[in-house]
């Protein structure tokens, strides 16, 4: 018996799509359909994927007759159960918004705890002024790393889990999709609120001796942080029901052999449109992690080099023409 015929009896006996074994698997309906007509193979990661999926050996699966398996209904997929997250796709994106969110605010936060701790080190009597000048550089570096072990670990978790499941089904329904997308813009509206809050009070209370000045930039500093915090954590969050838009960056993951085998079952428009958005994404992509890179490298300079309490300035600005990058980008891709 071929392993063909054991994968649609397989597939028969769970009630099952060739897009939800699709899901499952970590591929594209498209690679089932392939195999089922026997015009591909799937490679030995996916087999082991299938066996386990449906409780059987890799002989029994490849070499053996599995047709004469009876129907299992308590195992079957229902219109309701297909709807849902098999993959723990929800899990993962929350898990993700909020070790980004946690990453990024520790790259901001530094700089407050920095100054809080220079307005209380300006207060004890017997500390020199180059001890109450280190505070900031050592805080700034602390967090730095520490988002860093937070950020680096993640992004690579997330894409590797892109690269095992690049296509998903939307199991999401649209009150599902209103619920996600009040939640996600009520957290960008606190974050906006909170940065605006700590700008304020630089403004009303950042004026006087080194230590109340020191003081209002601090807390303006950990307001903002945990800000962008919330404002990172909506905009991920924001995405999680675009599953178009998550195909289309898992799609991004693959090599080029992986893509290209699933572009073959695209019809030439919409291969044409993958690649060209795929390449633009990539140059958009490197050109910001270019500039973040020169922000990062600024601002250190003006903090050890020029002793410039402005240094922060920097990333602001790098996000700002992060942000531009992107939307021509954009423009030029649609051209």
């Amino acid at each position: 018996m071929s392993f063909r015929d054991n994968l649609q009896h397989l597939r028969a006996t769970r009630n099952m799509t060739q897009e939800q074994l699709a899901m499952m698997v970590g591929v594209s309906r498209q690679s089932v359909t392939k195999w089922e007509a026997e015009k591909a193979y799937p490679e030995m990661d996916k087999l082991l994927k299938i066996c386990q999926i449906f409780d059987c050996t890799l002989d029994e699966l490849v070499q053996g007759d599995l047709t004469a398996r009876a129907d299992e209904p308590e195992k079957a997929l229902t219109l309701e159960s297909a709807k849902e997250d098999t993959v723990g796709y929800v899990e993962r994106v929350q898990e993700h918004a909020l070790r980004m969110a946690q990453g990024v605010g520790c790259f901001v936060v530094g700089c407050g705890v920095g100054l809080l701790a220079t307005a209380a080190l300006s207060m004890l009597p017997d500390l020199s002024g180059i001890q109450i000048e280190l505070a900031i550089p050592v805080c700034v570096l602390l967090f730095v790393v520490l988002g860093l072990s937070i950020v680096l670990p993640e992004v690579a978790r997330h894409e590797l889990f892109m690269k095992e499941h690049p296509y998903l089904i939307n199991f999401f329904a649209s009150e599902d999709r209103a619920a996600n997308s009040e939640k996600s813009m009520r957290e960008i509206v606190i974050g906006t609120a909170t940065i605006i809050l700590g700008v304020l009070i630089m403004v009303v209370g950042g004026y006087g001796n080194m230590a109340q000045n020191a003081l209002a930039s601090g807390i303006m500093m950990v307001l903002i942080a945990s800000g962008v915090g919330f404002i990172v954590h909506g905009g991920i969050m924001s995405d999680m029901c675009d599953i178009e838009k998550y195909n289309f960056e898992a799609f991004c993951e693959l090599t080029d052999a992986e893509a290209n085998e699933l572009l073959d079952s695209f019809d030439a428009e919409k291969r044409t449109y993958y690649l060209r958005k795929r390449h633009a994404d990539r140059v958009v992509g490197g050109l910001c992690g270019a500039t973040m890179l020169i922000a990062t490298i600024v601002a250190l300079l003006l903090l050890f080099a020029a002793n410039s309490s402005l240094f922060w300035v920097a990333w602001p600005i790098g996000g700002i023409t992060c942000g531009i990058i992107a939307i021509a980008g954009s423009w030029v891709e649609k051209r």
